[in-house]
């Protein structure tokens, strides 16, 4: 379950930078982002550690840079808070290896993953507050808010109906 989580925010992560990239007129480093993007899924896939520490530096400059000249900043920001929770769940496994045997670690990841998905939807509405603030509200910002939505009620369902992913 963490896999495909940290998978899915790859994909968000990735294509919140390159869609806000794309609006500025950025086109020649949307490509490189997508290409950012796809080494990084497959180091996921491959779990290379190492990886997720230096995809979330790049990402934090991506969206120092589109912050500082002007991007809208709720795809700067999406990108970014995706790219934490990937490090975050790149780097949740190896603290649970770390815990005695009779722990529940089932319910840790449970526990983790819930607070996480509520720090993200805060930061999320956060963002949407400012950008709203900002006039720089969207339909495709409603439409990115309204998938994210969807696939953390999708997660909630599967652990609800799958009681060995919890």
């Amino acid at each position: 379950m963490i896999l495909i989580s940290s998978l899915l925010c790859v994909i968000i992560s990735t294509g919140s930078f390159a869609w806000g990239y794309r609006l500025a007129g950025f086109d020649s480093a949307v490509s490189w982002i997508i290409v950012f993007g796809v080494f990084w899924f497959a180091a996921q896939i491959w779990k290379w550690r190492w990886f997720s520490l230096m995809a979330l530096a790049l990402s934090f400059l991506l969206a120092v840079f589109g912050i500082w000249f002007g991007f809208v900043p709720g795809w700067m920001f999406g990108g970014a808070i995706f790219a934490v929770l990937v490090w975050d769940l790149t780097e949740f496994p190896r603290k649970l290896k770390t815990l005695p045997a009779r722990d529940d670690l089932a319910g840790r990841t449970r526990r983790h993953i819930f607070r996480i998905s509520f720090m993200t939807l805060a930061a999320l509405a956060f963002t949407s507050l400012l950008m709203y603030g900002l006039g720089q509200w969207s339909m495709e910002w409603g439409y990115f808010i309204l998938g994210v939505m969807l696939l953390m009620s999708l997660q909630f369902l599967a652990w609800i109906k799958n009681p060995r992913s919890r």
